[in-house]
């Protein structure tokens, strides 16, 4: 099912900010759920009522510049619905021309599952196709690929579902490898809870099982991000699920057979096998323990092609019982630089999402073509930690700050991207696109738990 729809601009009482304005955290903007920007609303039709997603796959969010006048903006959302069961867990795909404002929404599988755990990861083949591969939350042992016509958004083919060995969940599409031996990668959590991965195999037009990448004694939490040339993925893992363990991070490479870890040191020359190391292995980023306990938000490379890390670290949940804690969160940026990790606490993260998930957050969004901007999401004041309290309904709310540091990453100055709000600013991600505009996109609304949402997509489109 395919829908054109005309997006909404600038709703009434969201005040545009003038070239020029940088707000300060110490003084929020004017106005009733402001945004420095021109709000453009994914979402909110009847065939699209909301939207939301999870942050472990990648790409949620691609640019398509084929046609570098034309470019196309691409997300996939999960839909939920209060008055309607037939828009329950939809799998919406949507696009957007971001010249000309216009755009729609494909329905990509009809109920798949009110669950933000189940939206695609998309990955833009060499002919202009779009693919997107998904899987339910751990419901199954089937992941789910469809492609678009070539260069044509609007159009979607069939089905295929490939198989496997234990449930699935989380998708991440990335290359590694060079000359013949580079591949096509999916990474998901299936085998023993463990990240695993499959290879395309473009003859046959299919998936086979790769190997495993980590084998851990629960399950570990992943984020990918691939360099420039498509021939490596940097990996950044967790020990565990941060419920379940004082998590660390740690950062090692996968070049399409071996991983490595920070400092190019092969950890596991051969992958196919079930034989694997635990995330331990890889190169420590942060020493976690029951003070610190981090949980990874993104992660991009920076110009020299070395990976920055941007995570959560959750700071009061010494000896308390799951649904106690949370109420203090941290955001850290860490870099490898000179063979080194360095990370620093760069802002306040305020309280958890929702109780009993201490350690959610709204979340941290990189820039990919400029890793010293970020946007955050933060119910406190990102400088002293103070809650955000709205003068549109004295209520605490989730709002989004654009950080921008001069000195690597050690220090950010804040300014208000949202303020005033009446509803949460949540889980903002920055799509690739070197162009000098940049595209912000977040949830805006209710947000309870991953099955009980009422968000909608929203985005600005900026001057870098």
């Amino acid at each position: 099912m395919e829908k054109l729809m005309s997006y909404k601009m600038a709703l009434a009482g969201i005040l545009v900010v003038l070239a020029g304005c940088e707000p300060t955290p110490d003084r929020q903007e004017s106005g009733v759920d402001f945004v420095g920007g021109e709000l453009i609303i994914f979402t909110g039709e009847a065939d699209s009522p909301n939207g939301a997603w999870c942050w472990f796959q990648d790409e949620r969010v691609i640019v398509d510049i084929s046609d570098p006048d034309d470019p196309v903006l691409m997300f996939t959302a999960i839909s939920a619905s209060t008055e309607d069961v037939a828009e329950q867990g939809d799998l919406d795909f949507h696009w957007y021309r971001i010249n000309t404002d216009q755009g729609g929404v494909v329905e990509l599988h009809d109920r798949l599952g009110q669950d933000d755990h189940n939206v695609a990861a998309l990955y833009q083949l060499e002919n202009g196709q779009i693919m997107a591969l998904y899987a339910r939350h751990g419901v199954d042992s089937t992941t789910y690929m469809t492609r678009s016509a070539i260069h044509n958004p609007e159009v979607w083919g069939e089905v295929d579902a490939y198989e496997g060995e234990a449930r699935a969940t989380y998708n991440n599409l990335l290359t590694a490898g060079v000359g013949s031996k580079k591949s096509l990668l999916n990474f998901s959590r299936t085998r023993g809870w463990d990240p695993n991965f499959l290879r395309f195999d473009a003859q046959s037009d299919s998936w086979k099982y790769g190997g495993r990448l980590l084998n851990s004694e629960g399950r570990p939490y992943l984020k990918y991000h691939a360099n420039e040339d498509g021939s490596k993925i940097h990996i950044v893992a967790t020990d565990q699920h941060p419920r379940d363990h004082d998590n660390s991070i740690y950062h090692g490479v996968m070049d399409g057979e071996a991983l490595l870890d920070s400092h190019g040191r092969v950890l596991d020359s051969d992958l196919s096998d079930q034989e694997a190391v635990g995330p331990s292995a890889l190169t420590l980023v942060f020493q976690g323990d029951p003070d610190n306990v981090a949980w990874m938000s993104d992660v991009a490379l920076d110009e020299s092609g070395q990976p920055v890390i941007a995570f959560s670290v959750q700071k009061d949940g010494r000896d308390k019982a799951r649904g106690s804690a949370g109420f203090d969160h941290r955001y850290h940026l860490a870099r490898f630089s000179d063979s080194a990790w360095q990370q620093y606490e760069i802002a306040f993260a305020g309280e958890r999402l929702y109780p009993f998930e201490d350690d959610y957050t709204g979340l941290v969004a990189i820039d990919p073509e400029n890793v010293n901007r970020l946007v955050i999401s933060t119910n406190a004041d990102p400088v002293s930690g103070a809650p955000l309290i709205s003068s549109a309904d004295s209520t605490r709310h989730y709002e989004l700050f654009e950080g921008e540091s001069s000195d690597g990453g050690k220090t950010f100055s804040w300014n208000a991207l949202t303020s005033n709000s009446t509803v949460d600013n949540i889980r903002p991600i920055i799509p690739v696109w070197e162009s000098d505009q940049r595209v912000v996109l977040w949830l805006r609304g209710s947000y309870t738990t991953y099955t009980d949402f009422d968000t909608q997509v929203v985005g600005v489109v900026q001057t870098r």
